[in-house]
Order: structure tokens, then C-alpha cells, then sequence
């Protein structure tokens, strides 16, 4: 039978060779398809639980249902006693502390007046401590356009929009002005250390990344973080 086959596209390639070519063809957009799409989805999860969920995600029920708010009035207290108990309870899960905070960036001139202003959107991450894999979660050195990754408090990354918008550099200086955990007026002036995109509208218009103790001490959040992640 086989043998039949092939003598038929042999004696006739005119007739054998649109079937042949229409299958191969297909074949290959639905492997590719396939392939490509389960790549997206894969990226879109990766990404998503890098920077805003975890693959576990510990918060308070107040401040789960006001999320989008950024409530830290309702953030956790006690986090090192209940990232111990999480840890000896899934140990097979690395758990860190975030805070998430809504802000205005403030500029300041040579007299420390206000030069430019503009919204923020901030998070505290862990980046100082040794062997930390909050930078690569984050994609920071990737991200990074200007610049360096912060090496000690009082430093931070800074959307490159937001820089380039107002006309900074780095070394500069920028103010954040936002409320602390109990609700009292806070400001803390960083130095910009580098500048990051990620590719995302809202976050690369003014995004600025701190490490979690410089967000902890601002914002009177001493052994409080807003959220704590849990990723395999």
C-alpha cells in the first residue's frame, strides 16, 4: 500500500504537492500556535506573581478588600514571628515582606524648595540583604536604564519617565510625601541611585522602588509589612 503511495505522487507531483504543502503548513502554525501561546501565558503568569502576588500571598482581611487603596493602616504586624511559622509550615516556600504605598514626588531645587511634583506609586522590597532574590523577582538589572541598583539606605530607583520628565539625574535628590501606618504625615528625601522601565504605563509614570527597611522606618511600619509573599 505504501509502495502504491508513493509511485501515485511520484508519477503525479502536481496533484500530491498542494495536499502535501496545505498539511505541512498547518502542522506547523498549530505547533507554533501552540507553543507561542503557552509561552505568553506562562510569561503572564511569571510576571504577575513576581511583582504582585507571589505564588502565595498573606495580607490582612481589611486590607484584601481595600487593596487597590493601599490601606497600611491594615497591614500585618508581627511579620518575623509569622514568616518564621510560615516557613517551618511550608518549608519548601521562600517568604518575603512588601509594602506598597501611594505617594507624591516632590523635587526639590538648590534651596530645598519645590521645583516639580508629580504622583508615585512605591514599593519596599527587600534588596539590601545578602543573597536577596528580590532583584532578580523584580527584574531590576534588566529593567535598570540609568544608573545602579541601590547598595545602602537612603537610595532608590526611580521610573526613567518620571526623570526625564522633570529633568533629573542621577545622584539627585527626590521627596516622598505620603502617610505613615497610623496615618501622620511622612516625608523622606532619597538619593536617586538608578532609574528603571518596565514596560508597564502606569508603574514606568511614576514608580520608585525602596528597600524595605528604608519603607518600614518611614512609614513607622517597625516589624509590619503591607503584604508577605510566598514564592516556590
Amino acid at each position: 500500500m505504501i509502495k502504491f503511495l508513493l509511485k501515485g505522487i511520484l508519477r503525479d507531483k502536481n496533484r500530491s504537492l498542494l495536499p502535501i504543502m496545505v498539511i505541512s503548513i498547518g502542522v506547523f502554525l498549530t505547533v507554533f500556535m501552540s507553543a507561542w501561546m503557552k509561552g505568553i501565558f506562562e510569561d503572564i503568569v511569571d510576571l504577575n506573581a513576581n511583582f504582585t502576588t507571589g505564588h502565595v500571598k498573606i495580607e490582612t482581611r481589611a486590607y484584601a478588600e481595600n487593596e487597590s487603596q493601599m490601606p497600611n493602616d491594615l497591614a500585618l504586624l508581627n511579620i518575623d514571628s509569622l514568616m518564621k511559622s510560615a516557613s517551618k509550615d511550608f518549608p519548601e516556600l521562600e517568604f518575603v515582606p512588601r509594602i506598597q504605598f501611594g505617594c507624591l514626588l516632590d523635587i526639590p531645587d538648590s534651596t530645598g524648595e519645590t521645583r516639580a511634583q508629580g504622583p508615585g506609586i512605591g514599593k519596599a522590597i527587600d534588596i539590601l540583604s545578602p543573597g536577596t532574590k528580590e532583584i532578580e523577582r523584580m527584574n531590576l538589572k534588566k529593567s535598570l536604564v540609568k544608573g545602579e541598583i541601590p547598595d545602602k539606605r537612603g537610595e532608590a530607583l526611580v521610573s526613567d519617565d518620571f526623570v526625564e520628565q522633570f529633568g533629573l539625574n542621577i545622584g539627585e535628590k527626590v521627596t516622598i510625601f505620603g502617610s505613615t501606618m497610623d496615618g501622620s504625615m511622612m516625608f523622606r528625601t532619597f538619593r536617586i541611585a538608578g532609574t528603571v522601565r518596565f514596560g508597564v504605563g502606569f508603574i514606568d509614570r511614576g514608580a520608585i522602588i525602596i528597600d524595605i527597611r528604608d519603607g518600614q522606618e518611614a512609614m513607622d511600619m517597625d516589624d509590619a509589612s503591607s503584604e508577605i509573599l510566598g514564592f516556590f
